[in-house]
């Protein structure tokens, strides 16, 4: 049975299609050796490799095989029509809503239910804001105006200025307006910044080049729009203007970078749909530039009625060699251009969405997975155990039958009922608290997620989606001090105080121990991510007013509640567990046993971490409730059919290991994201690691305590269940 379950959960994880990297057609493998035979050079081979993976993404995101793409543009087929018509047909799979019935409807009802457009009266100035300029590469935002850039604009922000404790944990103080004067329906012409040059010395130079070296953007919004830059000429955009570019000359082993300190802003907008005299912003997307303004030529360089472009000429190159390593005087220009678009406002968010996968079917097969592996872990359930237990009570319950008579000795899970329900003799308080808050992020969890499918959450506002959060999980400690006493009282505990107080501190405090750990190194480091000492004192309110009074509540009714009573009574002296099942109680059995669990969530995990670490969208939160939900069945079967394997092994030790076999979920989790950060990211320096396995440990030890709590509830109503229909002496 264990080897079964064994090979199931390892054929589970090895056959998923997430666990792997990216694989190569045979076609492309062929393809590039018969170049290779035909005596093709490695800048062929390497240009013939780019094309290939070029056309195998297409086919991926299409879900179409390589070779009809293949085929299709030998026949004559442009490339760049193929992607737009897989971009254009994703889009429409992406703008359907329903169960059963899908129906069509806007992008902008999906991701932002309930918010209504804007309409701005011409001539009126309007904010541009500025957010972190960050890069995918590292993780690490740093604010815009650390750079050497212009001053920060005198004016104020209009509207909400202040950010909510989860911008400001996730590292977003004050709301900051872009040095850009923006009118509505007024073009700017090339206008300088500021009129005075920004001198940038050589730690400056230096600490530019490593910002574009590892590919950092500057993301700027207008009315909620970041700005987007044209990646391919097949429609696809990617957010935020870069902060310059290298230039690679291979032939003489030459990287030169160059300063993007023009930006020609062109704003979409549509009067159609707005009040007469107002108009409607549809799209922002900007066209960085490079251009080395001099202070005796800037009429040139700069003029209102001629465009900037980027020319080899006139480059703004970041060398010290040319200036001879002085200080070199930077001049800030941009153009904003208004453009009348037909683009309706609830469509204006779908050129964000181009280039993406479509993913549906991934979805599907995620639920479908989990759902698989819970019929089976049931079928296990109802087919093993019902029978065996049938058969066992008829043996057990029939009075008839004397077993000294037949000169036979019990056997089986039965022979340890004086000792199944025997308090753990290593750390009964450890565990009690460990279940009651992974009960309290149980509920929190799903909480939030039956929120977010009622629209009280909207997860593309992440800030605000981490507040009610953070806030649910305060609101749930009445759960975490209840479950935690009652089976502290259980165990026979009678310091409930010191049980509560670990219940309320042990988990925020690990937690905010790393978090505060992490928070002095990105403050040395200088990052935009590092929080600011009044919002660490704001999260310690929260623990110390709200949640640890709560969990004090929900303690005193604990153990105020009557004792849980078991159907046996427990022996004096504990037997001794047979030493040849000392395969059960090893804890790497444990460690498979809890990859089952974790093969019905890596699916979904996958398209959850894109979102989390390389900016993607996410918005289908009713499957990751679903995928919430199966996980905890699975847990709970799992567990329940390891307990019944080793009560019948005569090993009554099961307090532990129903726990442990559940929570090795997130030692796997955390193994996933070292596939992740190996495959599918591609950091840079040690500062971006240390930032990402920091806080994926305090992920994985939140779904190791989700689990495992989940998993030993039901296990412990199952051995309750079972030996309460026992006929006892």
């Amino acid at each position: 049975m264990i080897k079964f379950i064994s090979l199931v959960t390892i054929f589970a994880l090895l056959c998923n299609p997430t666990m792997g990297g990216p694989l190569r057609p045979r076609e492309i493998s062929k393809a590039l050796f018969e170049a290779k035979k035909n005596g093709a050079k490695p800048e062929e081979l390497k240009k013939l490799k780019a094309e290939l993976m070029d056309k195998l993404n297409t086919a991926r995101a299409g879900g179409i095989s390589f070779k009809a793409v293949k085929e299709a543009t030998d026949k004559g087929a442009n490339l760049d029509d193929i992607k737009a018509k897989i971009n254009e047909n994703n889009l429409q799979r992406y703008k359907r809503k329903g169960l059963f019935k899908k129906k069509p409807t806007s992008l902008s009802s999906i991701l932002f239910p309930g918010v209504a457009p804007n309409d701005y009266q011409i001539g009126l100035p309007i904010d541009m804001v500025v957010d972190t300029v960050d890069s995918m590469r590292t993780g690490l935002p740093i604010q815009y105006y650390d750079l050497p850039t212009c001053d920060r604009p005198q004016a104020k922000l209009q509207g909400r200025k202040r950010k909510n404790i989860g911008e400001r944990l996730a590292g977003k103080t004050l709301s900051q307006l872009a040095p850009f004067k923006v009118e509505v329906l007024k073009n700017v012409g090339c206008s300088l910044v500021c009129q005075d040059p920004v001198w940038f010395r050589q730690r400056d130079i230096s600490k530019v080049k490593r910002l574009i070296e590892k590919q950092y953007k500057v993301n700027v919004s207008i009315d909620g729009l970041p700005v987007q830059v044209k990646k391919s000429s097949s429609g696809t955009v990617a957010r935020g203007y870069p902060l310059g570019a290298r230039l690679i000359d291979e032939a003489v082993d030459v990287t030169e970078y160059v300063y993007h300190n023009h930006v020609r802003f062109n704003i979409l907008y549509n009067a159609d749909e707005s009040y007469p005299g107002h108009v409607r912003i549809v799209g922002f997307n900007a066209v960085p530039v490079s251009i080395d303004h001099k202070k005796d030529s800037l009429s040139e360089t700069c003029s209102p009625d001629k465009p900037v472009t980027n020319q080899k000429s006139t480059l703004l190159h970041l060398n010290f060699k040319r200036d001879g390593g002085k200080e070199r005087p930077v001049y800030y220009s941009y153009e904003v251009i208004w453009s009348k678009s037909n683009i309706q406002w609830t469509d204006r968010w779908d050129i964000y969405m181009l280039g993406r996968v479509d993913d549906t079917s991934a979805h599907h097969m995620s639920v479908i997975n989990s759902i698989m592996v819970v019929l089976f872990l049931g079928s296990v359930v109802a087919v093993i155990l019902v029978r065996s237990l049938r058969r066992d009570l008829s043996v057990y319950n029939d009075m008839n039958v004397d077993l000294e008579e037949d000169g036979k000795e019990e056997t089986g899970w039965k022979l340890v009922h004086g000792d199944v329900f025997r308090p753990p003799s290593y750390s009964p308080m450890a565990l009690s608290v460990m279940v009651g808050t992974g009960c309290q992020l149980a509920a929190s969890a799903i909480i939030t997620l039956i929120m977010s499918q009622t629209h009280l959450i909207n997860p593309m506002m992440k800030g605000r989606a981490l507040s009610n959060i953070i806030m649910t999980f305060v609101g749930s400690g009445t759960v975490a001090g209840y479950v935690s006493s009652r089976i502290f009282k259980f165990f026979g505990g009678k310091n409930w105080k010191v049980n509560t107080f670990y219940t309320a501190a042990a988990f925020p405090g690990i937690m905010l121990s790393l978090f505060l750990s992490l928070n002095l190194f990105l403050t040395f480091w200088g990052s935009a991510k590092s929080v600011r000492v009044f919002t660490i004192f704001v999260a310690f309110f929260l623990w110390l007013c709200i949640a640890s009074p709560l969990v004090f509540i929900g303690s005193f009714i604990g153990f105020k509640s009557d004792l849980i009573t078991m159907p046996t009574r427990t022996n004096q002296i504990a037997r001794v567990v047979p030493s040849s099942n000392s395969i059960l109680s090893s804890p790497y059995l444990s460690l498979i046993v809890g990859g089952m669990p974790f093969s019905t969530i890596c699916i979904e995990l996958y398209f959850l971490m894109g979102a989390i670490w390389l900016h993607e969208y996410y918005f289908l939160m009713g499957y990751l409730l679903v995928i919430t939900l199966l996980v905890g069945v699975t847990c709970s079967l799992l567990s329940i059919v390891m307990c019944y394997v080793r009560l019948c092994s005569e090993d009554h030790r099961w307090w532990w290991k129903s726990f442990t076999d559940s929570a090795s979920c997130g030692f796997w989790l955390f193994l996933y994201s070292i596939w992740f950060v190996t495959c599918r990211m591609n950091l840079q320096g040690l500062m971006p690691v240390i930032v990402y396995f920091t806080y994926m440990t305090m992920v994985s030890i939140a779904v190791a305590l989700y689990c495992g709590a989940v998993a030993f509830l039901c296990t412990l109503w199952f051995t309750r269940k079972i030996y309460s229909t026992v006929k006892l002496d």
